[in-house]
This record gives structure tokens, sequence and C-alpha cells, in this order.
């Protein structure tokens, strides 16, 4: 019983739920947006460049995703908004794939 409740405190201590997810959200969207315009700036790099940049990208929108579903009601954001963002993500991660390699 006593492990039972240690593994339960655990967890709820690490869920988002219990921070600011507001905060969380916007310094992870802060992020997203760092990389991506760091990867629209690289338009001429190499190409193991540009690689390297959009998987951080991908990694960090992925992260964004995840805060965005554990603070789904604090956010108030709708099952069809994240299911967009899954998309979204998906696409990215596909189109990464077919120039990057796996």
């Amino acid at each position: 019983m006593k492990l039972v409740l240690i593994t339960a405190a655990a967890v709820l201590a690490a869920s988002p739920a219990f921070a600011d997810c507001q905060s969380d959200a916007q310094a992870q969207t802060d992020k997203v947006r760092t990389e991506h315009q760091l990867l629209s700036n690289q338009a001429n790099a190499p190409l193991a460049e540009q690689c390297q940049t959009g998987s951080r990208l991908i990694a960090e929108a992925k992260r964004l995703n995840a805060i965005r579903r554990n603070c789904q009601a604090q956010l108030q954001l709708t099952a069809q908004e994240l299911q967009q963002q899954d998309q979204r993500i998906q696409a990215a991660d596909q189109e990464y794939t077919a120039r990057c390699g796996g």
C-alpha cells in the first residue's frame, strides 16, 4: 500500500497538471518557434545541417504536443485541435524521413 502511494505521488508530482500549464506551453512554443526560424534561415545550408535542425524541431514539437495533451483542460484545447497537431507532427516526421533518412 505504501509503495502504491509513493508511486502515485511521484507520478502526480511529475505531471504538468501541477505545474503552470500556460507558462510550460508558452516556453515550449518559444522553443518550437526558435527551431522553426532557424530551419527557415538554413534554406541554403548543407542538407546535414537542415536535417539536424529539422530533427530538433520535430522533437520540440512533440514535447509541446505532450504538454498540450497533459494540459488539455487548462489550455482549453479540443480533441480535434490535438488531433490536428498530431497530424502536423506526423507529416513533418514523414517529410524529415524522406529528406534525411530514418
